[in-house]
């Protein structure tokens, strides 16, 4: 079985994800990476055979994405982690989970 992963944030640590998951993970499989620079973006999912977004609400309510790695930049991640979580989908996120203890 393969777990297709998407990936959020397509900066250092997430062109890392994705090049580990693609390449270094077995049964794991990158089928989108979304990033607010979509050249960025097209250029990380090229190299693992993916799709790229610039949206990434797009990509979590994909349902060729089983499970979101979130590596965007950290305002981000609070509402990514709810949106994903509202999905369904299992989700792991770089630190800080959230800019706040509110949130």
């Amino acid at each position: 079985m393969t777990i297709k992963l998407g990936v959020i944030g397509a900066g250092i640590m997430g062109t890392d994800h994705v090049t580990n998951l693609a390449t270094a993970i077995s049964g794991a499989a990158v089928s989108h990476v979304a990033d607010i620079d979509g050249d960025r973006a097209a250029s990380v999912a090229a190299a693992a055979g993916a799709r790229s977004t610039t949206d990434a609400r797009e990509l979590i309510r994909s349902t060729k994405v089983d499970a979101v790695v979130i590596a965007s930049h950290d305002s981000t991640h609070a509402g990514f982690i709810l949106d994903c979580l509202q999905a369904g989908k299992p989700v792991l996120c770089e630190k800080p989970l959230a800019p706040g203890v509110e949130e």
